[in-house]
């Protein structure tokens, strides 16, 4: 009776199956956003629907700082705040960057407000900034939060009085580099809240999409795990750990380096729109919205009602089926080498009950090579994907349909886990591979807890837990029970609730050119799943059913990368922007992709080249180019020039004024034959480094937002001859005149920062 048998065998595996099913459900249920909610919404609810009508007045167009279009946003917010009986305050500053970046200056305008608590104990600071992108309406980044706020401004004076005082602040001038979070935290200074930063708690909301989940995505500080499960928002410290080491900055960067403490929140699905001309109100999930709203609220009310005078130890935290676990964080490597230590004690204890020490090391040994095929089809198919389709490589892998891309390579990933279990079968029982894999948990959560504690939970409770299943199961089942099969499956069931989530939640956070990452950490999770498979079908059935996923998965990615198109809805980034050397009269198209992108492709005739020494606000990047028209275009001017000397030192002071429509314009001083010393912008000290420590133009400064009246430059430096300045100047747009493309629907220009729908007009001085 061999049906029946292996029908009796095949039970307890169906009923793992099942249990892993569910557990998957509800890990990932949290990751479902709720329906919006509609303007007749009570009043002390978040509404999306009534922050969304807002939209049209802050994110209908282009906004950047110092813009025309800004400053409509900025009178709106002003008068929306007053509706609500606040006193509203803009504060208006140069902001430079700080020592470690870039030097960058600019003139930012912060819109600041109040709503009193009853006792402070500290604030509660709402942030949003609400600049755009030159080339973006912004609904997305960050409009949308923008509009939330004032959303949450009005739910909060409906409602009772917190104990805590709530500060708005609108910042500007962050896509420049985070400009107007440094003016507001150069303003304090000298006051009372410098003197105690930590009673200070940061609420950010950024918007790295149009739609998806919010996830609290960073902690600043400690003592803020409370706030995080008020606010209802997913979350993990491990994306804090990696956020951390990441070279990507929000606001909160500027007010945690000031010593405050914060939670930044985000959406990031849809990132394809993201820094485009199609992150508008028409693309943006209302449901996002209420899902920050509510999210944002939670977090304040309660954050609002507490000491904030009191913090609390660094945490381990993560969303477990809909709630947020957290404990200490320097329980990590403790619990981390409890693990590791559960491994030899584990093969010693199951040594006579089954368990084969060798077969365990034999499937520890090899299972790495897993691990590593994973990165390969990630960082190989992503190689192929961006050779076949340049316009995926423009978008550095931020593509419309990453679902189909992703579903193709984890098909890949698992033809590639189930040879490495079939060849490691052959010498191993399925309890001894668990085993195995168990050990390799365990390693990495200790080797995480030393480098990266906030993510070693992720390895450390499915080593402690599975290891404890797995010695029951020794204990309490013979060696031949198929229920041994079920505890080898049941040691997944961590994976399955920790894991999970957090690869689809990287997913569109990393987009498709850094898919490698997540799949590493599917592989992590699939490896545990594999004995689902016992008993294992026979090896001609088996193989077939390998080469047949093999198949659907590379043909996944075939058809996905064949017929992958663009429309009005999901357009294609092409690139293109225009240089005029008005010293020489020579102009030139220039882009960041190739010659086989439609309407721009035919601009690009001549070889690759870098503009370094030409246009050195290009920096060192290989660009496509082409020989343009040249068009007659206002170029940047100097004024009130003077030179003084003293002691080999020479003062030099110059007002430099850009053409009327330049967002940004970039100053790079020649240090071939000078020493720059030293210089202020506006009055401010440029405390940023150098751009460009090597070539011609070795000193760079850039001012976001100039002024119609110019900006007022002072340098100090040592050297002989007159002062070589090269200025250039960046406006949105491509001039009339000079045969530039017009494009099509499905077209839109890359997103920012690109030379993409840029003007960029170069003069040199010497002074």
């Amino acid at each position: 009776m061999q049906i029946p048998t292996t029908m009796r065998r095949r039970v307890p595996a169906l009923a793992a199956f099942l249990l892993l099913l569910l557990t998957g459900i509800a890990a990932l249920l949290p990751l479902r956003i709720s329906e919006p909610r509609p303007a007749s919404a009570p009043t002390g609810d978040f509404s999306a629907a009534r922050a969304v009508a807002q939209l049209d007045h802050i994110a209908k167009v282009p906004h950047p700082a110092g813009s025309a279009a800004q400053a409509d946003v900025q009178e709106y917010l002003v008068g929306e705040l007053r509706k609500l009986g606040l006193r509203p305050e803009v504060q208006t500053r140069v902001a430079p960057s700080d020592a470690d970046s870039p030097a960058i200056v600019g003139s930012v305008s912060n819109v600041h407000a109040t709503i009193p608590g009853k006792k402070p104990t500290g604030r509660v600071l709402l942030v949003a900034h609400y600049d755009s992108v030159p080339i973006a309406p912004g609904a997305g980044d960050d409009g949308s939060n923008v509009a939330a706020i004032l959303e949450i401004a009005r739910v909060l004076k409906a409602g009772a009085q917190l104990r805590n005082d709530v500060e708005i602040l609108f910042t500007d001038g962050e896509e420049y580099g985070l400009l107007g979070s440094r003016g507001f935290v150069d303003a304090e200074a000298s006051t009372y809240r410098a003197a105690a930063p930590r009673q200070t708690v940061v609420v950010n909301m950024e918007g790295r999409g149009t739609s998806g989940p919010v996830m609290m995505f960073q902690m600043a500080g400690t003592g803020l795990t409370s706030a995080v499960k008020a606010s209802g928002a997913v979350t993990t410290s491990f994306s804090a750990a990696i956020y951390d080491r990441l070279p990507n900055d929000t606001d909160l960067t500027v007010f945690d380096e000031a010593g405050m403490r914060g939670l930044n929140f985000a959406f990031m699905d849809g990132s394809a729109h993201y820094h485009t001309g199609h992150d508008s109100i028409s693309r943006l999930d209302a449901a996002s919205v209420q899902d920050m709203g509510d999210a944002a609220l939670g977090a304040v009310r309660q954050l609002g009602g507490t000491d904030l005078s009191q913090s609390g130890p660094d945490a381990t935290y993560f969303s477990l089926f809909g709630t947020v676990v957290s404990y200490p964080a320097w329980l990590a490597l403790p619990l981390a080498l409890t693990a590791l230590l559960g491994v030899p004690l584990l093969l010693w204890f199951g040594r006579s009950r089954g368990l084969s020490p060798r077969g365990a090391g034999r499937a520890a040994l090899t299972f790495p090579l897993t691990l590593i095929g994973a990165a390969v089809i990630g960082l190989a198919g992503w190689s192929a994907l961006s050779l076949a389709r340049p316009d995926f490589a423009l978008s550095e892998g931020s593509v419309h349909h990453l679902g189909r891309y992703a579903w193709g390579g984890a098909l890949l990933l698992l033809v590639l886990l189930v040879a490495w279990y079939r060849w490691a079968r052959r010498k191993a029982s399925p309890l001894d591979i668990v085993a195995g894999v168990l050990g390799w948990f365990a390693m990495l959560a200790v080797v995480c807890a030393v480098l990266l504690p906030g993510g070693a939970y992720l390895f450390t409770w499915p080593a402690l837990i599975g290891l404890a299943v797995l010695a029951v199961t020794l204990r309490f089942t013979r060696s031949d029970s198929p229920w041994r099969v079920v505890a080898g499956a049941v040691t997944a069931l961590p994976v399955v609730a920790l894991v999970l989530p957090v690869v689809l939640l990287l997913l569109p956070a990393l987009g498709l050119s850094l898919i490698a990452a997540p799949l590493v950490l599917a592989a992590l999770l699939a490896a545990v799943l594999l004995s689902l498979l016992e008993p294992l079908p026979s090896r001609r059935a088996l193989t077939v059913g390998m080469l047949a996923t093999a198949v659907a998965g590379a043909g996944t990615l075939v058809v996905g990368t064949t017929l992958d198109g663009y429309s009005a809805d999901e357009p294609r980034p092409v690139s293109l922007g225009y240089v005029l050397e008005s010293d020489t009269g020579k102009a030139t198209w220039v882009s960041d992709g190739d010659t086989s992108q439609p309407a721009v492709g035919k601009f690009l005739t001549g070889d690759p080249a870098r503009f370094e020494d030409r246009v050195p606000a290009l920096d060192d990047a290989v660009l496509a180019n082409g020989v343009a028209k040249a068009a007659p275009l206002d170029a940047p001017r100097t004024a009130n020039v003077s030179s003084t000397e003293a002691d080999g030192v020479r003062t030099v002071r110059v007002r430099i004024q850009a053409p009327a429509d330049a967002h940004t314009i970039a100053v790079h001083a020649g240090t071939g034959a000078h020493q720059i010393l030293d210089a202020t912008v506006e009055g401010a000290k440029l405390t940023g480094g150098p751009k460009r420590p090597q070539g011609e133009w070795g000193w760079s400064f850039s001012y976001a937002a100039p002024p119609a009246e110019g900006i007022d430059v002072v340098i100090r430096t040592r050297g002989k001859g007159p002062l070589p300045l090269r200025v250039v100047s960046t406006a949105v747009g491509l001039p009339d005149g000079v045969g530039a493309p017009t494009l099509a629907a499905d077209q839109s220009w890359a997103s920012w920062p690109s030379v993409a729908g840029q003007t960029f007009v170069v003069r040199t001085f010497r002074i």
